[in-house]
């Protein structure tokens, strides 16, 4: 009887490791898809200002606006990048 429950506690701990790190990488992928459709809306709404500039004659702030775009579309691409990574090493 106390081999029976060693076994199992043994079988359970080494499953319990897998499962943990199965977990933390399923909840890393959708803090990753999160913050990738924040910063979707953020340039969405960046294009909105954008216009407004522009149809105002306030070229210098739209232009200050398009490099900060820029910037949120690198970090997005390699969000992008960091996703599809972790993904293929799930055999997705």
């Amino acid at each position: 009887m106390k081999t029976i429950i060693i076994v199992l506690l043994l079988l359970g701990g080494i499953l319990f490791i897998p499962l943990q790190q199965i977990f933390a990488q399923i909840g890393a992928s959708e803090q990753m898809m999160s913050h990738m459709r924040f910063t979707h809306s953020q340039l969405a709404n960046n294009i909105d200002q954008i216009k407004q500039l522009l149809e105002t004659n306030h070229t210098s702030e739209a232009i200050t606006l398009l490099d900060g775009m820029d910037v949120k579309i690198d970090h997005m691409n390699t969000m992008f990048n960091d996703l599809v990574w972790e993904l293929s090493n799930r055999g997705h």
